[in-house]
């Protein structure tokens, strides 16, 4: 049976093996397990061996999955309304303490999906869904963003300057410890400190002229006329921010990557793009990330790259490697995010790299957290150089607390909003 890939890797369901079973302290009823480098915390009869799946933290349960399974902690809501679970309406699955203990992912049992009529023994360890049978099971949860726009004028779908193979959305990083096992021991691997922050593009990169009336009729005499020419653009992660445009979209009214962006013009040569995270704060006074500014001064954010590629006219991309990535931004005056370790797999204990405050440990390069001790850095992006490089991110269980406690305080995400709605088919 062949199993869609998911939307976001990093927030969905897998089927996993239980491989441990950890005794809690002042629990009697349930125990721990990890998986992928996080503790679900379970009934005291699940066996080493049992076959299930995992959620992590801030996944989204859907409304089916839910109700058919008596989930939700207000019992009108589940198929069994005499049935009263622990999900509250929103189905956020939370990084929490249970009795002192940290639980950071969800465990369930195959059984869990019998509603999607799948017949369970076609899923085997390792597959990975958001949609089964076209019902939808999770996604990551979000809070939107509603900011006014600046006009609203229409943009015709057209014409549209910027071309996505010109200018490619950087690709999603996933979790350490569910995909290291596939890499090589004797892989060389490069380790960065992760900032949290908001992902930016910058490009200097072919886009589409508009023709005017007599260039188009030029054209359709077969004429050569000259379609593209370089220009920059600037991006979040997902969302284009072509202000140069004819038809120039009305952007929100923080629009913190076209004014970051824009002041690497004349820095970025052809066909180069960008990739790097902004932290700080946006030119309003908010913070990018809640508690994560770095000591950086309000109303100034600060750009660190960590990936560069190079564009061709075919729109085939083209990574410089780590060390070509650190010599370009040096030679143009741009800052890189810091490398922490460098070596062979086989000799990386990712368990050094987690729960940390890099700079305070010797880390002299990284970013400061500043004087709040309860503040952890994320974790570690874990590199493999390739053409296009490999990435992995290990996140510390003590900053996923923290995301759960920016959620739970309703703290709008500037990074999420940037999202595009492709799961919104996922109630």
């Amino acid at each position: 049976m062949k199993i869609d890939k998911p939307i976001n890797q990093n927030y969905c369901a897998t089927v996993v093996k239980i491989a441990n079973i950890v005794p809690l302290e002042n629990c009697d009823n349930v125990v721990a397990t990890t998986i992928f480098g996080l503790q679900a915390i379970v009934g005291k009869d699940t066996k080493i061996g049992d076959i299930g799946i995992v959620f992590p933290a801030e996944t989204q349960l859907s409304e089916d999955f839910c109700k058919n399974n008596n989930l939700y902690r207000h019992a009108e809501k589940n198929k069994d309304t005499t049935q009263q679970g622990y999900i509250e309406d929103n189905r956020r699955i939370k990084a929490v303490k249970f009795r002192g203990n940290v639980s950071n992912c969800l465990f369930s049992s195959l059984d869990s999906l019998l509603w999607t009529k799948i017949k369970l023994d076609s899923l085997v360890e390792g597959d990975s869904f958001d949609f089964l049978n076209g019902k939808g099971i999770c996604k990551k949860f979000v809070i939107k963003i509603h900011e006014p726009r600046a006009n609203h004028q229409h943009v015709p779908k057209f014409f549209q300057r910027v071309e996505p193979k010109y200018m490619p959305e950087h690709f999603d990083t996933e979790n350490y410890f569910k995909n290291v096992g596939t890499l090589n021991p004797e892989t060389d691997i490069i380790v960065s400190q992760k900032i949290h922050g908001t992902s930016i593009r910058i490009g200097n990169t072919q886009v589409l002229r508009k023709l005017n009336l007599f260039e188009k009729g030029l054209k359709k005499l077969g004429v050569k006329i000259q379609e593209r020419e370089f220009d920059y653009v600037y991006a979040s992660r997902k969302v284009v921010k072509d202000i140069n445009s004819p038809y120039a979209q009305g952007f929100y009214d923080t629009d913190i990557w076209t004014e970051e962006g824009s002041k690497l013009k004349g820095l970025i040569p052809e066909n180069y793009i960008i990739y790097a995270e902004l932290v700080g704060w946006t030119s309003g006074g908010g913070q990018i990330q809640e508690d994560y500014n770095y000591g950086i001064e309000k109303g100034k954010a600060e750009l660190y790259v960590y990936r560069v590629a190079i564009i061709n006219n075919q729109g085939i991309s083209q990574d410089l490697c780590w060390d070509h990535m650190i010599e370009f931004c040096k030679s143009v005056g741009l800052k890189t995010v810091c490398e922490v370790w460098r070596g062979k797999l086989k000799d990386f204990k990712v368990d050094d790299f987690i729960n940390k405050r890099f700079f305070e440990e010797g880390y002299r390069n990284c970013l400061s957290l500043g004087d709040n001790k309860d503040l952890v850095d994320e974790g570690v992006v874990v590199r493999v150089d390739r053409r296009t490089p490999y990435c992995l991110k290990a996140k510390s269980p003590i900053f996923l607390e923290h995301e759960t406690r920016i959620l739970d305080k309703g703290v709008e995400d500037l990074e999420s909003s940037q999202t595009e709605v492709e799961d919104e088919t996922i109630k």
